[in-house]
């Protein structure tokens, strides 16, 4: 038996090395992120069509799946898929995954209802009011700890696109959303002259990444490999100008 397992193993190993289809990357990503991702958009967005692009200059064939945004996170936990995009850092994320270079600064700004834009300048105007943000939507710490104090009370919709006309009617008082971001969503809501963003400097900036599970244990190479072909494309000014934050030409 020993003797016809080792021809065995002889016979078929190098068939499959040789006939073997090189396995590609399992990617996954969320939508309602215009202009970053969307199933709407080209490519289904600047950032899918970037990752795409990276991992294809390295050689690397993707199979890049959309799901609902928390599916997805739990997945790449899970190991179903190898990675997924776009993440902002959250204490929480920090802990259970490992991030690229920063692929773009989103700059958050409050969102509330028409003629409440003044008055949520003022300081403490939070207190006691209810923010909206979806289910696994990552918000800045300092936001995270009025919630955990009690001081702002979380509204959490399955989707964030549902936060602005929630907004509208009353079930929630603000929302903290990249300026890019909110401008697209307002765009597809019939009454967005009830909406309005609060002037001034961004309540939050931070980054989107593409992120990796910690215990993968392909993690670090896929972050290579990313991190050069991202850095690449900069270095060549290739990259599309919603990443870049330029106004387009």
């Amino acid at each position: 038996m020993r003797h016809w397992g080792t021809l065995l193993l002889a016979v078929f190993v190098p068939v499959l090395s040789a006939g073997a289809e090189p396995v590609p990357l399992k990617l996954v990503t969320g939508s309602d992120y215009a202009p970053y991702v969307d199933d709407n958009l080209p490519d289904g967005g600047p950032v899918t069509a970037l990752v795409r692009r990276i991992f294809s200059d390295a050689g690397l064939s993707t199979d890049i799946r959309v799901e609902p945004w928390r599916q997805g996170y739990e997945g790449l936990l899970a190991h179903r898929f190898d990675a997924t995009f776009p993440y902002i850092r959250t204490e929480q994320r920090a802990r259970e995954v490992l991030f690229s270079d920063p692929i773009t600064i989103v700059r958050q700004h409050l969102v509330v209802a028409a003629g409440n834009e003044r008055p949520a300048m003022a300081t403490g105007w939070m207190k006691g009011r209810r923010l909206c943000a979806a289910v696994g939507y990552g918000l800045p710490p300092w936001l995270n700890l009025l919630i955990q104090q009690g001081d702002v009370q979380r509204v959490t919709p399955t989707q964030q696109r549902s936060c602005l006309p929630m907004i509208i009617a009353d079930r929630a008082d603000f929302m903290v959303e990249d300026d890019r971001i909110a401008e697209a969503r307002r765009a597809t809501v019939t009454e967005r002259e009830k909406l309005a963003t609060v002037p001034g400097p961004a309540a939050s900036e931070t980054t989107l990444h593409l992120i990796v599970a910690r215990d993968n244990p392909r993690a670090q190479q896929i972050l290579d490999q990313f991190n050069q072909g991202l850095a690449r494309l900069q270095v060549d000014g290739a990259l599309p100008d919603v990443i870049t934050g330029k106004p387009p030409s």
